[in-house]
C-alpha cells in the first residue's frame, strides 16, 4: 500500500502536467483569437462588412463546421 507522500507526489506530477496543458490551450486560444481579429479588421478596412452581414444572415454558424468547409474550399481552389 502506498503512503500519503507517494500519493501526493503522483498528484503533484498530474497537476504540473495539467497546468502545462492549460498554458498550451491558452496560447493556442490567443493565437486563434488574434488571427480572427486580424481577419475582422481586414473585412472592416476593405469595405466587406456588408457582404459579411449578408453572409451571416443566410448561414448558420452554430450548425456548420466552417473549419471543414474552409479546408474543402482551399483544397478545391488552390492550384
Amino acid at each position: 500500500m502506498t503512503n500519503q507522500k507517494e500519493v501526493n507526489k503522483v498528484l503533484l506530477k498530474e497537476l504540473k502536467q495539467k497546468k502545462s496543458e492549460l498554458e498550451k490551450y491558452k496560447r493556442d486560444f490567443e493565437i486563434e483569437k488574434n488571427i480572427k481579429n486580424g481577419l475582422y479588421f481586414f473585412i472592416l478596412t476593405n469595405e466587406l462588412y456588408d457582404l459579411l452581414r449578408k453572409f451571416s444572415k443566410t448561414n448558420d454558424y452554430q450548425k456548420e463546421d466552417y473549419q471543414i468547409k474552409s479546408l474543402e474550399f482551399l483544397i478545391e481552389n488552390l492550384a
